[in-house]
């Protein structure tokens, strides 16, 4: 017996997997099932989990799977961090004080992930609509599910800033996950929303690993570049005051 049982053990080691999941949390529906070997992609961790938790694509079989994995516990995604904490001590050179009098300009925020590309298309009652590039100083595009109440919350938080710097160029949009146009509808009834809102036909949410449970903005720049991505309607908010800020 005792010979037999360290090829076991190595064998149920080398079999272990960890899943994919379609969203950040515990209960969340599994995509894939993945090894260490797989061939994965860490695009970015997601803010405001109390478990650590990581977008990801993944090649399988010669199909890419996107989704959300939590833990540490894999090596890439542990050198993910490594590089991120390295990333944040790298020494940036102290602005020159301001001169007395002179309003101080924030830096402008460095892209995060491709450039959102311009779509045209129609809004839950039929009215068209699009997203070009270059026609508002910061765009916000929320993918989020009318299903989920913790998203309507969301985008409902949301309405404050897209209210108060709309003003000063801001554009907002928003693609939802629903089982019908009707119910998305009677949904945006009940919250009075002036953003216009589609239906995510197809899939951007998946292409921008947005978490639709929740609710998930990008925030564009002027050029459609992706410059934040989060769930947190205060993180958002801020990367819209640094974007006008640094106009």
């Amino acid at each position: 017996m005792r010979i037999l049982l360290l090829p076991v053990v190595f064998i149920a080691g080398a079999w272990a997997s960890v899943p994919v999941r379609d969203a950040c949390g515990e209960d969340a529906s599994v995509v894939a099932n993945i090894q260490e070997s797989d061939s994965i992609q860490v695009h970015h961790g997601v803010v405001g989990e109390t478990v650590p938790c990581y977008a990801v694509s993944v090649v399988q079989g010669g199909a890419e799977v996107r989704g959300f994995i939590l833990g540490t516990s894999l090596p890439v995604i542990q050198e993910f961090e490594r590089r991120r904490s390295l990333e944040s001590r790298v020494a940036i050179p102290a602005p020159p004080p301001p001169v007395t009098g002179e309003k101080k300009i924030a830096a402008p925020l460095a892209p995060v992930g491709p450039p959102f590309e311009p779509w045209s298309g129609v809004d839950s009652r039929g009215k068209r609509f699009q997203i070009p590039q270059g026609s508002s100083k910061v765009t916000l595009v929320t993918f989020w599910s009318v299903e989920s109440g913790a998203a309507r919350r969301y985008v409902d938080n949301l309405r404050k800033t897209e209210s108060e710097f709309r003003p000063r160029g801001l554009s907002s949009f928003g693609f939802m996950e629903a089982t019908s146009v009707g119910r998305a509808n009677s949904y945006m009834d009940d919250m009075g929303l002036e953003a216009p809102q589609a239906l995510d036909r197809q899939r951007l949410a998946a292409k921008y690993n947005a978490d639709t449970k929740k609710g998930t903005t990008l925030v564009l720049d002027a050029s459609n570049n992706v410059v934040a991505i989060s769930s947190n309607p205060a993180e958002i908010r801020d990367a819209v005051t640094r974007l006008l800020s640094s106009k």
